[in-house]
């Protein structure tokens, strides 16, 4: 993970605050349980809250817009607080307007577990993961034109839906770009043949939710080839990603289908753009979804 160089607003000449590497903002797989914060049932979800070093420089009442009298001046002042309690704000924005399932949410990379019994099953996890570090690290050094997506493939139980949900949170945690997380039926088609029914609150705002994916610095869509094989989807599904190509945004898909297995769907134009759009990368079996309900 690249070095993340702030520096430290405790005030002391001793480098990064040791407690959160100058970020201003502490990070705890179980800090909504231990802040008291958006606990559900028994599960404890990620979360952030503001580091005690900033607390303890901290001169504002601690709400927006975050300023202080300074009586030497005689003028509001920006308290030293306020840089990070915007940027921790504008993280929890993104993330709560992403989409990215519950369960994930303000979760690591570093949190993937790539560990196997079997050795090639731990290989191949490795260099996933290491794709997708790299994958997070253009956005340092390239516009987002130049970074290509990624199509991420293999059985149910992979991991594939976490790993992808893991890459948002790390683009939202280090740049705040905005990002957001679909599942092609649930949120993707039935969202658009909402827009159909005279009695919806987005009728006829097709355009409107077509447009707002189509332009998202980062999408991705999970469970790509879930869906029907009507001519409507096909028609709809090729529409996101072409537009998606056109905008030259980075996409990232998971799906249970081997990319080849698009060579025929709709006059091989599907296939086509996720070969311009993504890099293939196949993911082998290993039951996440139980490995990750037993470490809760």
């Amino acid at each position: 993970m690249p070095e993340i160089k702030i520096l430290n607003l405790s005030g002391n000449n001793k480098g990064l605050c040791t407690r959160c590497g100058g970020e201003g903002y502490i990070y705890s797989p179980s800090g909504r349980e231990e802040s008291g914060k958006f606990v559900q049932g028994n599960r404890a979800f990620s979360y952030l809250d503001i580091c005690s070093c900033i607390e303890n420089v901290c001169v504002c009442d601690k709400n927006p817009p975050y300023m202080h009298l300074d009586d030497e001046r005689r003028v509001l002042a920006e308290c030293p607080c306020r840089k990070v309690r915007l940027k921790v704000e504008k993280i929890h924005r993104i993330i709560q307007e992403s989409n990215i399932p519950k369960k994930y949410q303000y979760r690591r990379l570093k949190e993937f577990n790539v560990s196997s019994q079997d050795d090639e099953i731990a290989r191949n996890l490795m260099i996933i993961v290491d794709d997708a570090r790299h994958f997070i690290d253009n956005f340092h050094t390239k516009e987002f034109s130049k970074i290509k997506g990624l199509y991420f493939f293999g059985p149910p139980g992979t991991g594939k839906t976490m790993l992808a949900s893991l890459i948002l949170n790390e683009l939202i945690l280090q740049f705040q770009i905005n990002v957001a997380f679909i599942k092609i039926t649930r949120d993707y088609f039935n969202r658009i043949r909402s827009t159909y029914n005279t009695e919806s609150a987005t009728y006829g705002k097709g355009e409107d939710i077509f447009k707002e994916l189509s332009r998202k610095d980062v999408l991705v869509i999970d469970d790509f080839g879930v869906q029907a094989d009507s001519e409507w989807e096909k028609r709809v599904l090729y529409d996101l990603l072409d537009a998606r190509y056109e905008n030259m945004m980075p996409t990232i898909i998971t799906s249970n289908v081997p990319p080849g297995d698009w060579a025929s769907l709709f006059q091989n134009r599907v296939y086509s753009r996720l070969m311009e759009m993504t890099d293939f990368r196949m993911m082998m079996s290993m039951d996440y979804r139980s490995q990750y309900l037993n470490e809760m």
